[in-house]
């Protein structure tokens, strides 16, 4: 079943370009261990790293004549300048709020597993480039030789494995990267306001209720107008099906677990009072408040991948 949804939302992020831009960075200079892989990184830097928590990794078990790791987390404090024209593909940037300094302000979570004796590496960062902020291997939580898997090649060959938060819309959890960017405004400070539309194929029978985006693991868009009466929701037999009407009284802005009777009004989730079915399309257009967003192509994720350090 998919169901397609369309209405108005409010931005609180800055989006893909931005997050293109962190990953760029890709923290690939973490504690001073490696260099610039693009000249014009210089125009975003970091101001600061605070390392948060550092311990033995796997209880200090040795990875070859690498030795022992040693693993870092913390937070990487960046800043931007709006009004550099390399940062003008970054959507609403411009709109963003500024320091003393008039530069745009983010931060992202980090983690570094580094040789106890870096003498004993091979003087090189493998940035792993995470997938929507998830645990890469594990090695943020790893306990065991075990769950380490395939990444105790690149132990045992010496690389400082390092990874970092790029994705605004996830949620932050202890074992996923989330980029911390700053809410766009207009002028006046009021939200940014605009269309937006979101479908749910994949919604099981006897389902009431979803967040807007539809994946617990990523923030929703957020409604600004929360009458059903003023966006759409229609649900369709397939992907090219005829698209049928759902009446603004049979579903509703909020959370619904249970039908009808459970509904707790919400900006972030939608209730189907009559459930979705997992063989229709359901479609949603409306209003939302807007955050800043652009084309996922735009990130070029892969220009950090493994930098030598000097």
């Amino acid at each position: 079943m998919k169901t397609t949804m369309i209405f108005p939302y409010r931005p609180n992020t800055l989006g893909n370009r931005f997050e293109g831009t962190l990953l760029r960075l890709g923290l690939a200079f973490l504690l001073g261990i490696a260099t610039f892989c693009n000249a014009w990184l210089a125009e975003a830097r970091v101001t600061r790293f605070v390392v948060q928590t550092s311990e033995p990794f796997i209880g200090g078990a040795v990875w070859g004549t690498t030795g022992a790791y040693e693993r870092l987390r913390g937070m990487a404090l960046m800043e931007v300048d709006p009004a550099d024209p390399l940062n003008s593909i970054i959507v609403d940037l411009d709109k963003a709020p500024r320091n003393a300094r008039g530069l745009v302000e983010f931060s992202t979570p980090f983690f570094v597993l580094k040789p106890v004796d870096m003498s004993s590496g091979n003087h090189k960062i493998y940035y792993t480039v995470n997938n929507r902020g998830n645990n890469p291997g594990a090695l943020i939580t790893a306990q065991t030789v075990s769950q380490v898997g395939d990444y105790d090649l690149y132990l045992r060959m010496g690389y400082t494995i390092v990874d970092a938060g790029w994705e605004g819309d996830v949620v932050a959890t202890a074992s996923r990267l989330a980029a911390n960017l700053p809410i766009a405004t207009n002028a006046d400070g009021s939200p940014i306001v605009g269309p937006i539309r979101i479908e749910y194929a994949d919604r099981a029978n006897g389902t009431f209720t979803s967040t807007l985006e539809g994946n617990a693991a990523f923030r929703s868009y957020e409604t600004a107008d929360t009458n059903p009466a003023h966006s759409t929701f229609v649900v369709r037999d397939s992907a090219q099906g005829a698209r049928n009407p759902i009446a603004p009284d049979r579903w509703a802005f909020g959370q619904c677990p249970t039908g009808p009777s459970s509904f707790v009004p919400s900006t972030t989730d939608i209730c189907y009072f009559d459930g979705f079915r997992i063989d229709k399309v359901s479609v949603v257009s409306q209003r939302y408040s807007k955050r800043i967003n652009c084309l996922w192509e735009m990130c070029s994720m892969s220009s950090v991948m493994v930098c030598a350090s000097s």
